[in-house]
């Protein structure tokens, strides 16, 4: 692997690891293009597939065509999208219950909250 390609995978697991939320492929070249200017929307995306593959990274599904990625070892957790600024916030624990949501005989395998509203951030700058 060359020096290039490290310092490209690096500049993203930086940033994934350093956002308070999951990021898109746009949000982690944004912030990895100051650290590495040659990134590009391809490599980003082709280093996703890699840290998901190895097990760094996994995809947060938010709905139609918005998929973002966090690091793999932040445990079970959930996440709160700010309906106003668009930014996703990880939400540490998980509500106690959950599990019993299923119906009866099924096997509950997973998953996935996400609560909608508006962060503190913008609530107070109404």
């Amino acid at each position: 692997m060359s020096n290039r390609r490290t310092s490209q995978r690096s500049a993203i697991v930086r940033v994934i690891r350093e956002a308070h939320g999951p990021l898109r492929p746009l949000e982690i070249l944004n912030l990895a293009s100051p650290i590495v200017p040659s990134l590009g929307i391809a490599t980003v995306y082709r280093q996703l597939r890699r840290l998901q593959d190895a097990g760094e990274v996994r995809a947060v599904d938010l709905g139609v065509n918005d998929v973002r990625y966090e690091p793999t070892d932040r445990g079970h957790h959930h996440h709160f999208l700010c309906r106003a600024c668009d930014e996703v916030f990880d939400i540490h624990g998980c509500a106690e219950g959950v599990a019993k949501l299923a119906p009866p005989g099924f096997d509950l395998q997973g998953h996935e909250i996400t609560l909608y509203g508006q962060c503190s951030d913008c609530t107070t700058s109404k």
